[in-house]
C-alpha cells in the first residue's frame, strides 16, 4: 500500500455524504469529475472506459448513510480505518465510498466497462430503479453488472433475494478475486438488484467494510489494496455468462438455496436460533423467565443502540442486572 493510497481514501471518508446534499455533490466534484464523468437526468454519474459498446457495467454510490452533512474526521490504526473513539457521526461512509475508490483505480488502469456512479442508494436505490424503469435502453448490451458495495472479505453474491447471477458466473469471477472470495446467496439489495430483468449476471462484491451503517464501522485497508490490484487486471473474457434474465428463479428454489447454505454453516449462536427457534423461544419464556415485552425491547434497544448509546439514553445494558452478566437474572437461572 502506498501512503497516497491511504491518503486518497482518507480524504473520501471525511465527507459525509447524505442523498442530494452538498458534501455528496463535494465528493463527486473532487474525486469523480477529474475523470470526465458524466451526470445523467437521474443524478447519476457515468463513464464508458475502452470500447463504445461495453458488455460489463461496474456499480457504487456516492450516497451514505450519514444522518448529517458535512465533515468527519478519520483514523487509521495499521489495519482498519475507522472514526475516532469520541466521533459524533453515525458512520464511516466506507459504504460505500471504499466501491466508489476500487472503481476510480479501475477507470486510471482503464479497464474497460460502463462505470455507474449511482445516486441515492441508501434512500431505496432510486437512481438504478429510474434507470431500469425509464431508460432501461441505457443497458443494452451490457451481460454483467457487478457492484462494490457488500460487507466483509469473501462474498461474491449470487441471490440479492431471488437469484441475480448463475453459479458459473460467480464462479468466473471468484477466480480472480483475491483468495477466499465464494459464492453467496444471502445478499439483499444494492443497485444491481435493479437491473436483474435486463442483464443476465448481476452481482455484489465484498470490498473489506465491517459493521457498516454504525459508528462502529471500518474498512479493512489490505484488503482494498488486495481487491484493487486483482480489479485492475481482471480479465473480462473470461466472465461466463448463464443466466437468462427472462427466466427468473422460483421462489421455493430461493428458500431451498438458502436452507442449503444454513445447514452448510451451523458454527454460529444465528445459525442454531434460525434452526431452532421453537426450542429456544421456549427457554427464553420458560426456563428464563422472559416475557414478550422484555424480549421485544431487547431487540427494539438493539437495533436502535448506536444511536441511543451516543446520546445518553437508553441502551440495552440497562435492562440487565446489576449483579448478573445476563440480565434478568438469567445467570443465577441458568445456574440452578
Amino acid at each position: 500500500m502506498s501512503n497516497k493510497d491511504l491518503e486518497t481514501l482518507t480524504a473520501m471518508l471525511t465527507y459525509r455524504r447524505p442523498a442530494g446534499s452538498q458534501t455528496e455533490a463535494e465528493f463527486v466534484a473532487r474525486f469523480l469529475l477529474p475523470l470526465g464523468v458524466k451526470k445523467d437526468q437521474f443524478d447519476n454519474h457515468f463513464l464508458i472506459v475502452g470500447e463504445e459498446r461495453p458488455t460489463v457495467l461496474w456499480s457504487s454510490h456516492t450516497d451514505s448513510v450519514h444522518n448529517r452533512t458535512g465533515y468527519q474526521k478519520v483514523q487509521y490504526d495499521g489495519k482498519f480505518l475507522r472514526l475516532p473513539e469520541k466521533s459524533k457521526s453515525n458512520c464511516l461512509g466506507a459504504d460505500c465510498a471504499s466501491g466508489v475508490w476500487i472503481m476510480m483505480e479501475m477507470i486510471k488502469a482503464n479497464v474497460p466497462g460502463l462505470y455507474m456512479f449511482h445516486a441515492a442508494e441508501e434512500i431505496g436505490c432510486i437512481g438504478s430503479s429510474a434507470i431500469a424503469e425509464k431508460t432501461p435502453q441505457f443497458l443494452d448490451g451490457i451481460q454483467v453488472a457487478v457492484a462494490f458495495d457488500r460487507r466483509r472479505t469473501h462474498s461474491v453474491i449470487t441471490h440479492q433475494g431471488p437469484r441475480c447471477c448463475s453459479d458459473t458466473f460467480g464462479r468466473s469471477i471468484a477466480a480472480q478475486l483475491p483468495e477466499g472470495y465464494r459464492l453467496d446467496p444471502t445478499g439483499f439489495l444494492t443497485d444491481t438488484k435493479k437491473y436483474i430483468n435486463l442483464v443476465p449476471e448481476c452481482s455484489n462484491l465484498s470490498v473489506g467494510y465491517f459493521e457498516e451503517h454504525h459508528p462502529t464501522e471500518k474498512q479493512d485497508v489490505d484488503h482494498l489494496i488486495k481487491l484493487r490490484d486483482h480489479m485492475v487486471k481482471i480479465d473480462q473474457s473470461k466472465f461466463v455468462v448463464e443466466r437468462d434474465p427472462k427466466k427468473p428463479e422460483l421462489p421455493s428454489q430461493i428458500l431451498s438455496k438458502l436452507s442449503s447454505y444454513r445447514r452448510k454453516r451451523p458454527s454460529t449462536v444465528y445459525d442454531l436460533v434460525y434452526h431452532n427457534p421453537g426450542p429456544i423461544a421456549r427457554f427464553l419464556q420458560d426456563e428464563v423467565g422472559l416475557t414478550f415485552k422484555e424480549v421485544n425491547t431487547i431487540i427494539e434497544c438493539q437495533n436502535q443502540k448506536p444511536d441511543i448509546d451516543q446520546g445518553g439514553n437508553l441502551s440495552i445494558s440497562d435492562l440487565f442486572d446489576d449483579d448478573d452478566d445476563f440480565g434478568f437474572g438469567l445467570g443465577s437461572k441458568i445456574a440452578s
